[in-house]
């Protein structure tokens, strides 16, 4: 019997990221493409940007007056932006069985790993080490977006930069400073991550910088209800998949890491030696998650009593 099997499309849930800058109807258009992939399911909405994505409820009108109407179901993440309320949020979603969950903006994944490196840093401590750890908390981040049975659109803030472009007014050609997007505000390549990638620029057109799909290569246009159910026709002519109900391991461990990480933290503001055990206790088990959280845990509680 062969070790290798013969490679066949699945019916995979997709991962979309979609990035622009500042005004560019990132929010919007993510909403149409979730609306047409859902394809009269539930949409779920995570959102980190102060309540913003509710504004977008009900009956609502695009840049050129038409409505369009929206039904989603939201949470709000306030900050600090810690890993372990993503990754909760998304295994909600997976619960409560929705089919497409938005994430916006993913962008503050990294705002908040980058701010606990900064933490790390000032308490000392070789910085490429202090790397390695919050590295921990991006892995376990992507692997909840991107192992998770459920389509996930993520938006990503671009990077804003202004170019000098060439333009005719009253017969003269003149330079006008243009607002453009560069590079997703997110950990360096993690465009490789998705299956399809979907750019918008500030005139509200997207083109695809990255597409498995083939649907939308050379093509600019505005993200629309057709661009999800184009997305969903594409995908049910795979092989079916069989899944298991829920999403498992990784959530797991990511919940039994930010249990070990916050008794960690508590003990070290409690005194000299406590700081110490939960150092000892923090290399003892050394990313066996379970074990580090239960004896964490533990040793918090004799502290406190």
């Amino acid at each position: 019997m062969s070790t290798f099997q013969k490679a066949t499309r699945k019916q995979i849930k997709i991962k979309i990221g979609v990035t622009g800058p500042t005004g560019s109807g990132k929010t919007f258009g993510s909403l149409r493409l979730a609306k047409g992939l859902a394809a009269g399911g539930k949409i779920a909405f995570i959102d980190t940007e102060n309540e913003s994505a509710s504004l977008y409820s009900g009956s609502v009108n695009d840049h050129e007056g038409r409505a369009h109407a929206f039904d989603f179901d939201v949470i709000n993440i306030a900050p600090p932006f810690t890993h372990d309320k993503f990754i909760n949020a998304i295994e909600a979603a997976v619960k409560e069985q929705y089919q497409v969950v938005v994430i916006d903006s993913g962008s503050h994944f990294w705002e908040g790993i980058l701010d606990r490196k900064s933490k790390l840093d000032a308490q000392g401590g070789n910085s490429f080490s202090n790397w390695a750890k919050v590295t921990d908390d991006y892995k376990d981040i992507l692997a909840a977006v991107l192992q998770s049975p459920i389509h996930v659109i993520c938006c990503l803030r671009s990077k804003m930069d202004y170019i000098l472009e060439e333009v005719e007014r009253n017969g003269r050609k003149t330079s006008v400073p243009k607002k453009v997007g560069l590079a997703p505000v997110m950990r360096d390549g993690v465009e490789y991550e998705f299956t399809t990638v979907f750019d918008v620029a500030l005139d509200h057109n997207a083109a695809c910088s990255k597409d498995r799909t083939s649907l939308f290569t050379g093509k600019i246009a505005q993200l629309t209800e057709d661009t999800g159910a184009a997305i969903l026709s594409w995908l049910s002519t795979g092989a079916p998949v069989n899944r298991p109900s829920t999403r498992a391991a990784p959530l797991i461990t990511a919940d039994a890491k930010g249990r070990a990480i916050a008794a960690k933290d508590r003990l070290k503001n409690l005194d000299a030696a406590a700081a110490g055990v939960a150092r000892d206790l923090w290399t003892k088990f050394d990313g066996k998650w379970a074990e580090m959280a239960e004896a964490m845990e533990a040793a918090l509680a004799e502290r406190e009593s």
